[in-house]
């Protein structure tokens, strides 16, 4: 060993700053897109975005539609209303109750430490340390929290969440639905409804009875109140139309903004000195970077659509069941490209086709053989799976066994015991002993 310096050559990977933003921009659909060059946007002074012609001229008809004898109106009257949280929502019913002095503020902490799906998720020993009040005026506290709407609100446990309930509907503890949420409830979980009508000196289709009416109540009560009241838009990035029997592609850019140099920066660039020549000339790359892309996750994203809308010609005709196997490997090979860049691409990526949106990553499914020694998609046998548990006699249902033995000799589908239990599982069907029925 000695100590000196020295000289060697290596090869390494370096994955610059430019490269990154190209694989964060091949992973954004089209709304995170939009937000993404606003923010290029505010950091670059030579980046302008100018809508779609689609949005410019429809947001110009609204305009133009708009009685100019309002221009001068009050702004604070044209203001959407915020949106009400969970928590407003139950602070609000607390104005119009008698509650004590001594208790309200303990009521109002209650609230704001219910949790989304409507439980409280704070200990009684928390709150008596939080504001040392006695045992019996918390449970005052509880009381009236439990008496805010929707029944089962502020609830400790599911036990307490269904039997407040079912106390709102005016049922007691005599009740049979009441006992088997009260006593039974991990019974009821795994469906074992014959050892709960034995112990309750009931009939099963009775106890059958119970159960199915504790399903109907709302085990998150929470979520009525925390939905948004507006819906959700789909922006599909790329949509397929048919016309005569055939399919055409198109990318949807009427939702991104295009990006162009800002016109007022054009003179200035060709200053040759000076640090303001240098910063215009460093954001000038990075524009035209930018730009590039853009442009390449443009193209990257109609070869992989390509090539999904050649292989799925029969799912675009007859639907879901007709789904033809496809893995990314497949795809990437035949457009050039890394398994990993298709897999970048396609993610989070939504598909407008006569048959409905899809995430185009819904195309990519795992290869099933057949009898015929073809090969099917795992969607394929997934829907089949289904079909057979829908149509399945309710006080006989099918086994998992029964069901793969159902896709040879009916569908040609080749498939284990085992692979239908995962499919069943993915698609939440509950095991044949849970899906008995007794009436």
């Amino acid at each position: 060993m000695e100590l000196g310096l020295f000289q060697q050559q290596n090869l390494s990977l370096v994955m610059t700053a430019e490269l990154r933003q190209a694989i964060a921009i091949l992973q954004y659909p089209c709304y995170e897109l939009s937000r993404f060059l606003q923010e290029q946007a505010v950091e670059n002074p030579l980046i302008e975005l100018t809508e779609s012609s689609a949005v410019f001229e429809k947001s110009k008809k609204k305009a133009l539609q708009k009685d100019r004898s309002h221009q001068d109106a009050d702004i604070i009257g044209r203001m959407q209303p915020a949106e009400l949280t969970m928590h407003d929502h139950l602070l609000h019913q607390v104005l119009d109750m008698p509650i004590p002095e001594n208790q309200a503020a303990v009521v109002r902490y209650l609230i704001l430490n219910i949790d989304e799906a409507g439980y409280l998720d704070i200990t009684k020993e928390e709150m008596l340390e939080r504001f040392s009040i006695p045992s019996a005026l918390f449970h005052e506290c509880i009381d009236w929290l439990h008496q805010l709407e929707p029944a089962g609100i502020g609830a400790r446990n599911l036990r307490e969440c269904l039997i407040l309930q079912m106390k709102a509907l005016g049922m007691s503890e005599h009740d049979l639905p009441y006992q088997v949420a009260d006593h039974y409830l991990d019974l009821l979980a795994e469906r074992k409804l014959r050892q709960i009508a034995s112990l309750l000196a009931v009939t099963v289709q009775e106890a059958e009875q119970a159960a199915d009416f504790i399903q109907s109540l709302d085990p998150k009560p929470g979520r009525k109140l925390s939905q948004p009241s507006d819906m959700g838009y789909l922006y599909p990035d790329l949509s397929v139309t048919e016309n005569n029997g055939s399919y055409s592609l198109a990318v949807n850019e009427q939702f991104t903004p295009k990006i162009r140099l800002n016109e007022g920066y054009a003179d200035l660039l060709q200053t040759k000195a000076g640090g303001a020549a240098q910063y215009l000339q460093e954001h000038f790359q990075k524009l035209q970077w930018l730009q590039k892309s853009l442009e390449q996750r443009k193209n990257t994203l109609i070869m992989i659509a390509k090539e999904i809308v050649s292989a799925q010609q029969r799912f675009l005709k007859w639907g879901p069941e007709h789904l033809v196997p496809m893995t990314l490997r497949e795809v990437a090979d035949r457009i050039g490209m890394h398994e990993s860049t298709v897999s970048r691409a396609v993610k989070n990526k939504v598909i407008q086709t006569p048959r409905g949106a899809f995430e185009l990553k819904y195309f990519f499914t795992a290869k099933i053989e057949t009898v015929g020694g073809e090969n099917a998609s795992a969607q394929t046998a997934k829907l089949a799976i289904k079909k057979l548990v829908d149509s399945e006699d309710k006080a006989k249902p099918l086994s998992d066994q029964a069901i793969a033995e159902k896709l040879i000799s009916e569908k040609g589908l080749s498939i284990s015991r085992r692979t239908v239990a995962k499919y069943r599982e993915e698609l939440n069907i509950p095991s044949s002993s849970k899906r008995k029925r007794y009436s």
